[in-house]
């Protein structure tokens, strides 16, 4: 090992039972690098990072941290060496403020002792954001009312806050730390990765392949749980790196934009007229018809995320009216969205879709309990949950040594399938699909995005509301953008006839 490196992994291996998630995996991080790790869900990149970290003990390995012998699994060490991790599930308390965030576990380290330490947190904590250039995050706000993406870059800002302290250089990891950013916030993020690289090492991971080569200096490529290839970032293609991930080559026509859905029916299942939510969005009208795909896109804040929870019956409107086959429905939640056949898909999964220390097996079956409830004895049919949760499961192919497995340890995009699949044990009318995408592999996309169109080609309605403007313009039928909580433009985009991406950010800017 040279000197100069920060970091260095030799022969790490990792299993889960008859599962291997990692298999002789080594690699080497020098300052001045970005190194990008990429492959599908359940290539094992989620338990490297662990390692890296320290959240994960690996069976078999060594690691080296500036040329010294480094502690596996034991994550308060390795963070003492100046390794920080800003992970795809945030790992903020809620009820504390930025600055106590910022500096949880270190306060005494950056604000010394005594009662005037609070004094000291706060301001090192708004130096710290002005430095960042996050000007939208107020140190003293309660995380708890932060949005999605402010959170975020609450938890890049936390990582950053160690190399002021750090007296060797550190490594940040950084997971999936773009897929709730706007474009804006990217450019910052990677505007901060560049201008702190000569004193930081960071390991970069995304599913989206084109930041990866926006932002890497070297790549490496794990296909299941081994490291395939390592190489410079000269001339890489995405194409090239799907085909190392999954070991063919990624289609040309990504979205099938060639394929004929099914019929659109004239009549809408479900409506809302001049509808609301204070401080989201206002006078909006929508429709959404049996068959069709209806795109919703915006810029963050735009209120389009809202307006999908909306629909779905998670956020109560505060003016207009939604109607169910023409039948006004003053007091719409979940449950009776659930009970109408109007399922939803919330954008964050860990929060919102899945309970990660329960078994695979019950987060699929949840969705479908009221099904399986016997009238006279008001018990559940476990016989039945069984069966119907393995069938679904096999269905939408979710990779798990056993579906009594938490979910918790399943890759993103088998824990996403398996939110699918608890919809599809019961019937669907309108699916709301809020971001379902969010951190999952371009080969996890393409089963969704299938399972999707199988579903509108039944007759199945479907709101897909998604950061990606290329997957609302090659999913959607008709697309819907709003612009500072009002519906800015309605796009018609069919197969034969797709809006460029230039023709929607006209409307959304």
């Amino acid at each position: 090992m040279t000197p100069t490196s920060t970091i260095e992994l030799s022969g790490v291996s990792k299993s889960y039972g008859p599962v291997h998630a990692l298999r002789d995996v080594s690699l080497t991080v020098c300052p001045g690098e970005v190194l990008g790790l990429i492959g599908e869900n359940g290539a094992g990149k989620s338990t490297l990072i662990g390692v890296l970290s320290g959240t994960v003990r690996p069976d078999v390995g060594t690691m080296q941290v500036h040329g010294q012998a480094a502690p596996l699994g034991d994550p308060r060490a390795l963070s003492a060496l100046g390794i920080s991790v800003v992970v795809q599930e945030q790992a903020l308390v809620d009820s504390l403020r930025v600055y106590e965030n910022i500096y949880l576990g270190r306060e005494t380290e950056v604000g010394g002792r005594g009662p005037a330490r609070r004094r000291r947190l706060r301001p090192a904590a708004k130096d710290l954001l002005g430095d960042l250039h996050i000007t939208d995050v107020d140190a003293d706000a309660v995380v708890v009312d932060l949005t999605y993406p402010q959170r975020q870059l609450v938890e890049i800002a936390k990582a950053f806050s160690r190399t002021r302290t750090s007296a060797a250089a550190p490594l940040i990891l950084l997971d999936e730390p773009t897929s709730a950013l706007s474009e804006t916030e990217v450019e910052i993020l990677f505007s901060l990765v560049e201008r702190w690289k000569d004193r930081v090492s960071f390991i970069f991971v995304s599913h989206i392949l084109q930041d990866v080569l926006k932002i890497s200096t070297r790549l490496l490529v794990l296909r299941d749980g081994r490291a395939i290839q390592t190489l410079p970032n000269d001339g890489v293609s995405a194409e090239h790196l799907h085909e190392l991930m999954v070991g063919t080559e990624r289609s040309a026509d990504y979205y099938r934009e060639d394929e004929q859905g099914g019929p659109i029916s004239d009549t809408a299942v479900i409506e809302l007229r001049d509808a609301g939510v204070v401080g989201e969005f206002s006078g909006v009208d929508l429709s959404i018809r049996p068959g069709e795909i209806v795109g919703l896109t915006g810029v963050i804040g735009s209120g389009k995320s809202s307006l999908a929870a909306a629909v779905a019956g998670a956020e109560r409107l505060s003016s207009g009216e939604l109607t169910l086959d023409g039948r006004a429905r003053g007091r719409w939640s979940v449950p009776q969205a659930v009970q109408a056949g109007v399922l939803y898909v919330p954008p964050e999964r860990a929060h919102d879709s899945i309970f990660t220390t329960t078994s695979i097996r019950s987060n699929i079956s949840i969705g479908f309990l009221d099904l399986i409830q016997s009238k006279a004895t008001r018990l559940l049919r476990l016989g039945e949950e069984r069966t119907k949760s393995d069938a679904l499961a096999k269905r939408l192919q979710i990779k798990a040594s056993s579906l009594s497995t938490p979910i918790g340890q399943l890759s993103g995009g088998n824990q996403q399938k398996a939110v699918f699949a608890r919809w599809q044990g019961r019937s669907c009318r309108v699916l709301v699909l809020n971001d379902p995408t969010r951190g999952i592999d371009v080969g996890t996309r393409e089963e969704i995005y299938a399972l999707i169109r199988e579903m509108a080609s039944s007759g199945i309605g479907v709101l897909l509301c998604a950061e990606s403007l290329e997957e609302v313009i090659g999913m959607s039928d008709r697309i819907i953008v709003m612009k500072e909580g009002v519906v800015s433009a309605e796009i018609d985009a069919p197969t034969a006839a797709k809006p460029t991406e230039v023709d929607v950010i006209k409307h959304m800017m």
